[in-house]
C-alpha cells in the first residue's frame, strides 16, 4: 500500500494540448492534433454539407470521451469492473446570439448532461462517490464547470 501512497505524491508533467483548425471548402473546418485529423461541418440548414460534426457536437463528444476515459481510470484504480460502459452527452444551444439575432441570448450551451450507463453492480452510495470523484478528476468536467481563462489572439 505504501507504494501507492508514494505514487500519489508524485506530480505528473503537464501535457500540452495543441490543435490547429483551418477553413475548408464551403463551411467545413479541418481540425488537426498530433497526427490526427477530423472534418467538422455545419448542418445543411445552416449552409453546410453535414460532412462532419459541428464544433459544439465535437465538444460534447470530447466531454463524453473524457468521462469514459476517467471512468476506466477510476475503475482500474478501485478494482471495479465496468461492463458495457456508455456515455451520452446532450445539451442545448440557442443559435440566436451566434447569428447576431439576439444579444441577450447565451452563445454557448445552456446546460450539458452526461448520462453514464454501465452494467457495474455498485451500490447507490458507491455510485455517488464514483460520480463525485469522476466530476472532480475529469479534465473536461473541470474545464466546463469552472471558469477557464480564454484568450483569443489575432496576431498582427
Amino acid at each position: 500500500m505504501r507504494g501507492n501512497e508514494d505514487k500519489k505524491q508524485e506530480k505528473l508533467a503537464p501535457i500540452n494540448i495543441s490543435t490547429t483548425i483551418t477553413a475548408g471548402p464551403n463551411r467545413r473546418m479541418i481540425a488537426r492534433a498530433r497526427d490526427h485529423q477530423i472534418v467538422l461541418d455545419v448542418r445543411k440548414e445552416r449552409g453546410g454539407e453535414d460532412a462532419g460534426p459541428t464544433p459544439p457536437e465535437c465538444l460534447a463528444m470530447a466531454l463524453g470521451g473524457c468521462i469514459v476515459n476517467m471512468c476506466r481510470v477510476l475503475a482500474m484504480q478501485k478494482g471495479i469492473v465496468l461492463e458495457d460502459l456508455r456515455v451520452t452527452v446532450s445539451g442545448e444551444i440557442d443559435p440566436s446570439k451566434a447569428f447576431g439575432i439576439c444579444a441577450d441570448a447565451r452563445a454557448g450551451f445552456s446546460h450539458l448532461s452526461a448520462r453514464v450507463e454501465t452494467g457495474s453492480r455498485l451500490s447507490e452510495a458507491e455510485m455517488a462517490e464514483f460520480s463525485r470523484e469522476l466530476r472532480d478528476r475529469c479534465p473536461l468536467c473541470d474545464t466546463i464547470n469552472s471558469p477557464t481563462p480564454l484568450e483569443v489572439i489575432f496576431p498582427k
